[in-house]
C-alpha cells in the first residue's frame, strides 16, 4: 500500500471543499451543487488510517505522538489565525477569535456536528481531530498493539453511552448530540465525543488494519475493473446528489466507498508519481486552513455589483491566492514545524532513555 495515492485523494478532497466554498462568489451555477462536506467525511477517513498506518512500523510512546501532532496541526494553525485575525475579521473582538484557538465550537446548541462551526470557519473540524488524536493516544498506552480496536470501542461507547444518557435512546445520524446545555469547557466535549462522526475515524482505522494485516485481497484485472467501476459510480454519485450533511446519515457511505476503493486499487501496487496532485496533497492542510479566510477578504472587497465576468474573475483569484498561500505556509511554516517536532519528540525519547537523565 503506498501512501502517494492518499496523498492524491486528500489534496482533492481539499481541492473539494475549496470549489464549493468559493462558489458562493459565483452567486450560484454547477459549482454551487458540488457536495463540499464530503471532502471532509473524505478527510476524516483519511486521518483514522493515516494514524494506524504510521504507527504500525516502530512503537511510539504516546506522549511523543502527541507532541508531533501538536507540532503537526497548531503552529500553521496559529500562524492562519493571526493574519485571519488581523487582515479578515479585525472587527471581531479577540474574547470571540480566542476561542478557536483552543478549538472551541461557536454554539452547542445548535445542529451537530459543527455547532455553529469555528470562528474562523471550516476548522471545525480540527475539534474532533485533536479529540481522535487524544483517545488514539491513550489507546495506545492500553494496548499498542489493537489501539485501533481500544479506539473505536471508546468511541462506540462513548457515542451510545452519552446519547443514552442524557437523551434516553441513540441515533446513528451525525446532526444528533445530547441533550445537554453546554455552560463550561468539558461539556462541550462531551457534545463532541458523542458524535458518529467518529464512526468515519473508525472506518479509517479498521481499513488500515485490513490492509497492514494482508486481509485485502490481490486483485484480478476482473477486480479491478469492477473496483474502478464502484469509485466511478461513487464519484459520479456524489455529483449528482450534491451537497449532503456530515457524517452517517450524510456524504459518510459515498466517502467510505472512495476510500476503500482507492486503497483496494492501490493494494501492493505501485501508485504513480502524480506531481501535480503529490503537490495538492502537500498543502492540503494549510490549503483548508487558509481558503476560507481569502474567500471571506475577496467578498469584502468585491462591489455589490459586481459583473458575472468580475465575479468569474475574483473566483480564480480566490482559488489562486490561497493555493499560493497555501504553499508558502507549507513551506514556511507547516514543514519546519512537522520537523520541530519530531527533533523535540527525538531529543526527549533519547532524554530518557540515558539512565540518570534528568
Amino acid at each position: 500500500m503506498k501512501i502517494a495515492s492518499l496523498q492524491y485523494l486528500r489534496g482533492l478532497a481539499a481541492l473539494l471543499v475549496v470549489l464549493a466554498h468559493n462558489s458562493s462568489i459565483l452567486q450560484g451555477g454547477l459549482l454551487s451543487h458540488l457536495p463540499g462536506a464530503l471532502g471532509v467525511d473524505v478527510f476524516f477517513i483519511i486521518s483514522g488510517f493515516i494514524m494506524t498506518y504510521i504507527t504500525c512500523h516502530a512503537t511510539e510512546k504516546p506522549a511523543l505522538f502527541i507532541i508531533k501532532r501538536f507540532f503537526r496541526i497548531w503552529p500553521a494553525f496559529f500562524v492562519f489565525w493571526l493574519l485571519s485575525y488581523l487582515l479578515v475579521y479585525p472587527e471581531r473582538t479577540f474574547q470571540h477569535m480566542a476561542c478557536s484557538l483552543y478549538f472551541c465550537l461557536q454554539d452547542y446548541s445548535l445542529p451537530a456536528p459543527t455547532f455553529g462551526y469555528s470562528a474562523l470557519g471550516p476548522p471545525w473540524t480540527l475539534s474532533y481531530e485533536i479529540m481522535f488524536y487524544l483517545i488514539f493516544s491513550f489507546a495506545m498506552s492500553v494496548s499498542y498493539r489493537y489501539r485501533s480496536y481500544v479506539c473505536a470501542l471508546v468511541f462506540i461507547l462513548s457515542s451510545v453511552g452519552l446519547q443514552l444518557y442524557y437523551n434516553g435512546h441513540f441515533e446513528f445520524s451525525s446532526q444528533a448530540s445530547p441533550d445537554l446545555v453546554v455552560t463550561q469547557w468539558w461539556q462541550g466535549w462531551i457534545k463532541l465525543i458523542s458524535n458518529t462522526i467518529f464512526f468515519e475515524f473508525i472506518a479509517g482505522m479498521l481499513l488500515a488494519e485490513w490492509a497492514l494485516g494482508g486481509k485485502l485481497p490481490n486483485l484480478t484485472p476482473a477486480g479491478r475493473t469492477f473496483t474502478l467501476l464502484a469509485l466511478l459510480l461513487a464519484i459520479i454519485s456524489a455529483g449528482v446528489i450534491g451537497p449532503q450533511v456530515f457524517g452517517i446519515s450524510g456524504g459518510f457511505w459515498l466517502a467510505l466507498v472512495i476510500m476503500t476503493a482507492v486503497i483496494m486499487l492501490s493494494y501492493h501496487r505501485e501508485a504513480g508519481r502524480n506531481r501535480a496532485l503529490l503537490f495538492l496533497g502537500d498543502i492540503s492542510y494549510s490549503l483548508y486552513l487558509v481558503h476560507y479566510s481569502v474567500m471571506v477578504f475577496v467578498i469584502k472587497v468585491m462591489p455589490e455589483n459586481a459583473s458575472p465576468i468580475e465575479r468569474l474573475g475574483l473566483f480564480m483569484l480566490s482559488i489562486t491566492a490561497g493555493i499560493a498561500l497555501a504553499a508558502a505556509m507549507f513551506k514556511w511554516i507547516e514543514k519546519p514545524a512537522i520537523q520541530a517536532g519530531k527533533k523535540v519528540a527525538d531529543a526527549l525519547f533519547k532524554r530518557r532513555a540515558v539512565p540518570g537523565a534528568t
